[in-house]
């Protein structure tokens, strides 16, 4: 059974097999749901979503955020740690500065870098200057991630997540795995069991410490893919293969994924 909704800025679909239909139906909808909440928790959009509470008033008192969260808050601290300010979630500024996000009156906010988030053991979350948080580069991940545990407590053995380039597959067959590369369709990239793959172009990558990155798409048309045992870890490296432009970075193996990157040689296949 397959089902598809407008979530996330994206579509996201989800495909379960080997489930009665009527289980099917409940453990899609409930699916549903958890991407749902990851899009009112983390929306940047959203003023009274977890990121819209951090970026108003977080700079002035400690705001508490539900646990999902702050996890992926503690995933973005370790993936800018460990890219050495390559992925940054702190760039709401520059994004509004060049208004690709909406500037929600957030006057009050000025450019800087993850460093400046805190965030406690109770949740509570603190901001040594006053930027602006955008999850925007994880939090899709995260959803997809979300969806499948929550098809797997539903007892779903064999499943499908993708949110708009986003996939995790759940199951012990192997699954082909193709990817989208600008201007030449699709592209076999191999089979994934058990696993995660983003992918991202290389088109207004967020880069070092805000400063947006926006390769020559008439020369770059290469897609930017990451393997890893979650979504989370997929969404959030693809960035920094997108910007590093190495697939040997020690980000990737440090976090059990692989990276490569599609175009060149290879041929598209018919979608």
């Amino acid at each position: 059974m397959r089902r598809a909704r407008p979530l996330l800025g994206t579509i996201v679909e989800i495909e379960v097999d080997g489930v009665a239909q009527a289980d099917a139906e409940r453990a899609i909808a409930r699916a549903f749901e958890a991407v749902l909440l990851v899009q009112r928790l983390m929306s940047f959009h959203d003023a009274g979503s977890d990121i819209g509470r951090i970026n108003r008033a977080a700079f002035r008192k400690p705001v508490t955020v539900h646990p999902w969260t702050a996890r992926v808050l503690r995933h973005a601290a370790a993936f800018h740690a460990a890219s050495n300010g390559l992925f940054d979630c702190a760039v709401g500024f520059e994004l509004m500065r060049r208004e690709l996000l909406p500037s929600n009156d957030l006057d009050h906010v000025c450019e800087g870098d993850f460093s400046a988030v805190r965030l406690s053991e109770d949740r509570s979350v603190r901001l040594t200057a006053p930027v602006a948080i955008d999850l925007g580069g994880i939090a899709k991940g995260y959803a997809v991630d979300r969806a499948v545990a929550s098809l797997r407590a539903a007892g779903v053995r064999c499943a499908t997540v993708n949110a708009g380039g986003d996939l995790r597959v759940m199951g012990e067959i192997d699954q082909p795995i193709h990817v989208h590369v600008p201007g030449r369709g699709l592209l076999q990239a191999g089979l994934l069991r058990n696993g995660a793959i983003a992918t991202s172009s290389s088109f207004a990558t967020v880069g070092r410490n805000g400063a947006l990155e926006s390769p020559d798409s008439t020369t770059d048309r290469r897609a930017y893919s990451v393997v890893a045992p979650s979504c989370i870890v997929a969404d959030a490296l693809t960035k920094i293969l997108v910007q590093s432009g190495e697939p040997q970075h020690p980000c990737f193996g440090r976090f059990g994924a692989t990276a490569f990157i599609s175009g060149g040689d290879l041929q598209p296949m018919a979608a």
